[in-house]
């Protein structure tokens, strides 16, 4: 691949860049990593054939190297949610977060620009967070943003569709604060070579503005002694350690250093005028793509907002017609929209009602499905869920019957009893059928379905 060189001479004197490695490994295979999801998969040899199981990713539990890459559209597992394909140097945050936090429990999490939701099923599956809030600005880009939580299976993630501005508003919330920022993208070139092509200096230029615009509301969105977790998939200063000076200068922040072994090749740096710490990753260097990130610890306090005092939900006792879905839980909480029926956990429920009084919410909580009468039409979303019943009744497929299904094509397969049934492969929940009459009716999502006929 080619790279341009007024894009290679804007690097020189960056930490770590050399020229000739960088441009060799432009010429290289890009790696495949994928990330198992703890809540549905022990093991990569529960997911992919021992063969095609590579190294593991070192900063990252769960998360290894493919030797060769599957397709990924036509296996079952993926869309059950059992694996993330996600690039192996972004989930670096991963050992950040990790070892400021350690041992406590009970946190709640920012993802402000999460689409389409690699790092948002990172943070759900940490021990640290029992909440994890993910926005995303693009309302075009919500709908796979919300595919992607769902199909995770993690009920105590919420999505908006917000400005960062909004959250300026709500006041300081969150123990973490996660802005991946829309970026030049130079550090994804290798996997996007059309990119290359529209790099330009004023696009970084663009984007650095941009990215002093959504740090300006992030900031006020951290807690006292919280955490704002800072990436990019740039190799530009201007939108990695000039930004670090930047957040450095409102006053509010500190920088925060964490041990990385030297065996992982990730590269140091410091901001020119306050020595903020960064880290680079080159893919010369890593097993990975092009990302930058950096942590700082929230010192100051920031400017105060007059706090909008949430209202009520109507919450409803939890409902017989529950009783063969879900795993009971005393800290559960249920609550309707219309037909619709929602279940919360306790414990966040002042959030959910802070952002819904506040916020564009498109997933608050978990949806269960619609009473009609006295019976449950399940949702898709339960199907996902770590809450399903294990009494609810399944229907394995074979191979070829989880691509028709998943293709929302007819199954072919007789069904012996009636109703609703979860459709499974290799024991893992696809989503729901329902047997009548000896037939098996495919609810899969339509706008879900697999396209490819090949």
């Amino acid at each position: 691949m080619f790279l341009k060189e007024d894009f290679i001479q804007s690097l020189e004197g960056c930490e770590g860049f050399l020229r000739d490695e960088m441009m060799a490994a432009h010429q290289e295979a890009i790696p495949i990593s994928v990330r198992l999801n703890p809540q549905k998969a022990t093991g990569p040899e529960n997911v992919f054939p021992v063969e095609n199981t590579g190294d593991r990713v070192p900063w990252c539990p769960n998360a290894f190297y493919l030797n060769s890459r599957p397709s990924f559209t036509m296996d079952p597992l993926f869309h059950a949610g059992t694996y993330y394909v996600q690039e192996a140097s972004s989930m670096f945050i991963h050992h950040l977060i990790s070892n400021v936090f350690q041992d406590k429990r009970g946190l709640m999490a920012l993802d402000l620009c999460a689409a389409p939701g690699g790092k948002t099923t990172l943070l759900s599956s940490m021990p640290h967070f029992r909440l994890v809030l993910a926005n995303e600005i693009i309302q075009t880009r919500v709908p796979v943003l919300q595919e992607n939580t769902i199909k995770w299976g993690a009920g105590h993630v919420f999505v908006s569709n917000n400005d960062p501005i909004d959250f300026e508003k709500m006041g300081a919330m969150f123990d973490l604060v996660l802005v991946d920022a829309p970026c030049s993208g130079s550090g994804l070139f290798r996997k996007d070579a059309a990119a290359m092509d529209e790099w330009n200096p004023g696009l970084v230029g663009f984007c650095s503005a941009r990215q002093k615009r959504i740090l300006a509301s992030a900031m006020h969105a951290v807690l006292e002694g919280g955490y704002l977790l800072y990436s990019t998939c740039s190799y530009s200063r201007e939108e990695n350690e000039e930004i670090l000076d930047h957040i450095m200068d409102s006053g509010l922040f500190e920088s925060i250093a964490v041990d990385v072994p030297a065996a992982w090749n990730v590269v140091e740096s410091l901001s020119k005028n306050k020595s903020a710490k960064g880290y680079r990753f080159y893919p010369n260097k890593v097993r990975g793509e092009g990302f930058f990130c950096t942590l700082f610890q929230k010192t100051g306090t920031s400017y105060s907002r007059s706090q909008h005092v949430a209202g009520k939900h109507e919450l409803v006792k939890p409902l017989a017609v529950l009783e063969d879905w879900i795993i009971p839980s005393p800290q559960l909480r249920f609550f309707k929209k219309e037909n619709e029926l929602f279940a919360v956990d306790e414990i966040n429920l002042p959030a959910l009602l802070q952002f819904k009084d506040s916020l564009r919410l498109r997933k608050s909580g978990l949806r269960l499905g619609s009473e009609i009468r006295t019976d449950l039409i399940p949702d898709h979303e339960l199907s996902m869920s770590s809450l399903l019943s294990e009494n609810v009744p399944v229907l394995d497929l074979s191979y070829e019957e989880a691509i028709a299904f998943l293709r929302k094509d007819t199954i072919e397969k007789e069904g012996s009893g009636k109703g609703w049934c979860l459709a499974r492969f290799k024991g893992i929940g696809l989503g729901w059928v329902k047997l009548v009459q000896g037939r098996v009716k495919n609810h899969y999502p339509m706008s879900w379905r697999i396209l490819m006929r090949d």
